[in-house]
This record gives structure tokens, sequence and C-alpha cells, in this order.
């Protein structure tokens, strides 16, 4: 009842954009908040973007990332590769993500 109506516009993919401009050796992180079939829209993003590797996260529902302090990770990757992080408390899980990321990363 009342308010001001929000008005949104669709932005560039920037990520996507990123990936058809890669570099040699450049690796591809995305971040997708779902609401819904979590681990199938978030390969279904990895696959469409053409990035290395996809963190995903419930945004909705009991355990969500929002209003919670703690959160659950899925961590997917363009090889096949699927771990989850969490849960555990935002901090530890970001750090638990970079050193997943790290690790995957290859040698130089």
């Amino acid at each position: 009842p009342g308010g001001m109506p929000l008005e949104l516009e669709p932005c560039p993919d920037i990520l996507a954009a990123m990936a058809r401009r890669r570099q040699p050796g450049q690796v591809l992180v995305g971040i997708a908040a779902e609401t819904a079939r979590l681990e199938e829209n978030a390969r279904a993003k990895l696959a469409a973007k053409g990035i290395d590797r996809i963190a995903a996260n419930a945004v909705g529902g009991p355990g969500s990332a929002f209003g919670s302090e703690d959160n659950t990770l899925l961590l997917l990757g363009r090889d096949g590769s699927r771990r989850v992080l969490g849960p555990a408390p935002k901090r530890e899980g970001a750090r638990a993500l970079v050193a997943a990321l790290a690790a995957a990363l290859p040698a130089r």
C-alpha cells in the first residue's frame, strides 16, 4: 500500500563480457545468489557465462544467507568440481572460499 514503485533496467553482463575477452592464464570466478534450484541454476550460469568457477548461495528460505550470521556456499568448477563450504560464520566462509580458489589455481 502506497510507496514509490521501483523501476529496474537491465544492465550489461560484465562477467560474461570479461570471459569473452579473457587473457591467457586468467581465471574468472562468479558469485550467484539463488532463490531456488541452487546447484542447477549455478551450473547453468557457470556454463552460460563461460567462467571457471562459481560460488553460489541460497538467499531464500531456511538456512538463507540473508538475515543469518552463517552461510553455506556451493563452489562449482567448469572442470566438474563441486565443494560445499560451510555452514560457517560468514567471515570464516569467506576465508574458506579464498583458500579453495587459491588451491585451485594452476602453479606458476
